[in-house]
């Protein structure tokens, strides 16, 4: 073969060779990523997967949850941790193989009432419209109940306030907050305390939505609300849902049981608590007179009935799903109503 066409061939041969390997490595390259991108949206269905059964656990304790403040409803009139809703921590945990679902239902009528401080003015002018004496000395009374409760609760010791002078000066501005009015009480704050600010705001001069809105109120600190380790916070005890005023003694904490009168100490408190955790004593917790027969509890004590009862209409939900390494919270607010609607006020999840 003659020298000039061996060179060709082994050029072409080369360029071959080279055009075989570039293709082999783009061949390569895209396999790769090919099986990267597979990967992926294999995992991304995994995790598609996961967060809808994520969901479906949340929204299976939520009916969980529903469906046994219905049931308790139907059985009685009366709401304790007793009931079925009080259990569900321990029912929710074996409804799902392998995963994990925490169900804890809070009753909030055992809670302080924020907004009870003061009559709602539609509510207000009903009152004084059949009979504007009678409505207006029912108004005062209803406040004064709420403001002694109020005062109780927060120089009790637990919180970070400092004296009776302070609590006075905290609920007068709280009701001044709340009631429709621009007229300040003694020791309150209305609009023009609140435009004065280095960051003025206008006051609310109605219901209060959340709890937490309580920081724009004059005197209510950070360390009022949450506590600052040395003291405890007084946000676990409030609630803004309900005005009637009323508490469930079934499920009030220490410190809110403790304010419904003059002179309680701990320990009276304390024996209430035992005596409605005693399942022998769940008959009993219907009426709201049944702290009266509890053995050591002072006989000169006695609760105000407009400030007591039994049942609840408002609860909180809370709903946790843990699925291998994932976890997701749902957590919302119930009216439960005299007819047995139920209503999901406020649902949230994360």
């Amino acid at each position: 073969m003659p020298k000039r066409l061996r060179q060709v061939l082994a050029d072409r041969s080369g360029v071959a060779l080279l055009l075989a390997l570039v293709t082999i490595s783009f061949l390569v390259a895209v396999t790769v990523r090919l099986t990267g991108s597979v990967n992926l949206q294999m995992q991304g269905s995994v995790n598609q997967r996961d967060a809808v059964s994520l969901d479906g656990m949340l929204l299976s304790g939520l009916n969980l949850a529903r469906g046994s403040l219905l049931v308790d409803q139907r059985q009685n009139r009366s709401d304790s941790r007793q009931d079925t809703w009080g259990g569900l921590e321990q029912a929710g945990s074996g409804l799902f193989a392998g995963n994990r679902l925490q169900v804890r239902v809070t009753d909030l009528g055992g809670r302080l009432q924020v907004n009870a401080l003061v009559v709602a003015q539609d509510e207000r002018k009903a009152m004084r419209r059949q009979d504007p004496a009678m409505g207006s000395r029912q108004i005062e009374e209803f406040e004064q109940r709420q403001r002694e409760v109020w005062l109780r609760f927060l120089t009790s010791g637990r919180f970070a306030v400092r004296d009776e002078d302070e609590a006075v000066a905290l609920v007068d501005a709280l009701a001044d907050w709340l009631d429709a009015d621009d007229e300040e009480r003694d020791h309150g704050a209305e609009s023009g305390y609140y435009a004065g600010l280095d960051r003025p705001y206008a006051c609310r001069n109605g219901p209060v939505p959340y709890p937490e809105e309580l920081l724009l109120v004059k005197g209510f600190s950070k360390k009022l609300l949450y506590g600052d380790g040395k003291r405890q916070g007084i946000i676990g005890y409030l609630t803004v849902t309900g005005r009637d005023g009323a508490i469930n003694i079934n499920t009030a904490p220490v410190p809110v049981l403790q304010a419904l009168a003059d002179n309680l100490t701990e320990e009276d408190v304390q024996r209430l608590v035992e005596f409605r955790e005693d399942r022998d004593n769940r008959d009993l917790l219907a009426r709201s007179s049944w702290y009266r027969g509890v053995e050591g509890f002072p006989g000169d004590v006695v609760l105000d009935q407009k400030l007591i009862t039994t049942s609840s209409s408002w609860f909180r939900i809370r709903v946790t799903a843990t699925l291998g390494r994932l976890e997701r919270t749902g957590e919302g607010v119930l009216h439960r109503q005299d007819n047995e609607e139920q209503t999901l006020v406020y649902w949230s999840v994360r």
